[in-house]
Parts: structure tokens; sequence; C-alpha cells
């Protein structure tokens, strides 16, 4: 229940990372509550209450603000005995593209499509799904994409229609449910806006590799890698091997699928370090299978800016409502 995003003065949503931390002249989108920023390196980054935390992002309450879908974890709603066991039976059969007995499969794995029967193997079983293949971190990048963008789009539909629904039956939470759809444009409109690249860095020592995400010039981004590793070795080379726009929901599950060639260097942490080199091959094929982003019209309106219409509408009532007040 991480609250991510403030509120300025202009109604503005303003996200986490981009403000200082401490106290902030930034209120609660649900609320109207002060906010205080909280950056420190333990938790994830967020806004907290600078008083008492409202009802609408408290802990205590069953609901939970809006997030994109297979953006911050991967786990598909698993707990951590079920996501043990479903990995375990990656190694088991997964490989083999081996049937999996009804005995090993739990009820989760069906509720989630994780696993799916297959008739037509030789004495039946169950086989991963695609999305059954994320949590274990073995779909392809194409593929990630292809499973992931349609549900962010369906959960955007989701949002707008229920904004709208309480907006036309005068609801008692339309403020809410209005503010659940403003944050959750806010976040597709993020990862829309930014660029995803991957670099080869040549050391004295070692090659390394680098994937991030940007809304800069590449060569600005380059730069400042380029000062960031200058005290920790003599020489730097750097190469960008590719870029990809709009693919900014990409880089956190590049993270988790890659994980294991992750390499620290002090307090950095986007590096990674492939001693085979048909490793590093493999893992930049991934990234180069990656069709060009296209924007749908749907996200071409968020990239943009655009209001949605149950926005536009509310927009026009709060700007007559200040145009009577400004009469008075």
């Amino acid at each position: 229940m991480w609250l991510r995003y403030g509120v300025d003065k202009d109604n503005t949503l303003i996200d986490i990372e981009d403000v200082s931390s401490g106290k902030t002249r930034f209120k609660c989108p649900y609320c109207g509550g002060a906010l205080t920023a909280k950056k420190g390196k333990v938790q994830e980054h967020h806004f907290a209450h600078s008083e008492q935390t409202c009802r609408y992002v408290s802990r205590k309450s069953d609901r939970e603000i809006p997030n994109l879908p297979l953006y911050d974890s991967f786990n598909i709603h698993l707990t951590g005995k079920e996501l043990d066991k479903l990995k375990s039976l990656w190694d088991t059969y997964g490989f083999k593209d081996k049937g999996i007995y009804r005995e090993d499969v739990l009820p989760a794995f069906i509720r989630e499509d994780l696993l799916r029967y297959n008739k037509y193997l030789p004495y039946g079983g169950y086989l991963f799904t695609k999305l059954g293949k994320i949590p274990v971190g073995q779909l392809s990048l194409m593929l990630f994409n292809q499973q992931q963008e349609p549900l962010m789009i369906e959960k955007l539909q989701q949002l707008q229609d229920k904004a709208t629904r309480a907006y036309q039956s005068s609801a008692l939470d339309f403020p809410e449910c209005l503010s659940d759809l403003r944050i959750y444009r806010a976040q597709f409109k993020k990862i829309l806006s930014n660029t995803l690249y991957y670099l080869e860095i040549k050391t004295p020592e070692e090659t390394l590799y680098k994937i991030g995400v940007t809304r800069r010039p590449i060569a600005e981004r380059v730069a400042e890698v380029q000062r960031e590793l200058s005290s920790c070795y003599p020489s730097v080379s750097i190469k960008v091997l590719k870029t990809w726009e709009h693919r900014g929901n990409v880089e956190k599950y590049f993270k988790y699928r890659y994980r294991a060639f992750n390499y620290k260097i002090g307090s950095l942490t986007e590096y990674y370090k492939f001693d085979d080199e048909e490793d590093a091959k493999s893992t930049l094929c991934d990234l180069r299978r990656m069709k060009p982003k296209v924007l749908s019209a749907v996200e071409q309106e968020v990239w943009c800016g655009k209001l949605s219409s149950v926005e536009r509408v509310v927009d026009e009532i709060e700007r007559l409502r200040a145009k009577r007040r400004s009469r008075v």
C-alpha cells in the first residue's frame, strides 16, 4: 500500500522519485492531507502522511492502490511456498517441456492460468503457459511484452469504467475512483515516456553491461554512467548496444529474469557480468528480438497526457466553479 504520488496546488500528480526526502508541499490524492517523502535505503520510496494516515492508503484497508500488472511483482499472486513449488516444477519438467503430473499441480497454478492441461502429450499432463513462465523468469522479453501490454490496457479500461459509473450514479466513492484512475494513468504515462537502453562497458579488467531507462537524450545518460564508474576504474569505454522507445515496462522484468548475472559495483546495482560469452550473446539477442513499440490510440492519449472522458467532465466542472468563485 505504498503511496507513490502526491498532488501539487494545481492538482497535478507528482512522482516520489521527482522530489527530495522530507516534508513536502504536496497533498494526498485521496484525502488532501499533507505528505512527507520517505526515501531511505530499506523500504521502497513512498509518500507518508505527515499526520494520521487516511483510510484510503492505510495498511489496515482491504483495498489496493492500483498498480501496473506485471510491473513491480512477478509472483502472479502466489504465496512464497507456491512460488517455490512452481520453481521446483520448472527445474524438474520445464526445461524438458515434459508433462507435469496432476498430483504435483497446486490449485493456485490452475486458478492463475500458470499451468494448463495438454491432452496431446503421450501420457497427458500439465505444461507451463506463457504466463506461468514469468514467475520463474523463463519467458522471453518479446513474449513478456505480449502478455503484459493487453493486461495494462484492460486494467486502464476497468478503472475508467468504474470511475464513469461512480460519477453517473453520484456514488460517494467517486473521488476515490477518480484518484485511482489518475494514479494508474500517471504510472502508465511514465513507462511509455521512458526509453530502455542497454550498454556495453569495457574496463581494463572486465566487460560489463548495464540496463536502464531514461527520459533524457541517451548521450546525457551515458556521460552520467561514465562519471559514476570513473571512481571505480581508471578507464571506461561505453557503447550503446540498443535503445527502445516507450519500453519503460521491460526494465524490472529484465532484472528479474537475469538476476543471476547481476554485478554490484559498490552502491551501483544495475550492472551485469557474464562469465560465459554465450550468455552475454543470448541476453542481447533476447533484447533485440523485441519489436519497436508502436503506441495504440489509447496509449497515445496517455503518453500525450490527454485526460480521460470522465476526467474531462470533472475538469470542466472545476473550471466553471472557479469561474463562479472569481465573480463573487
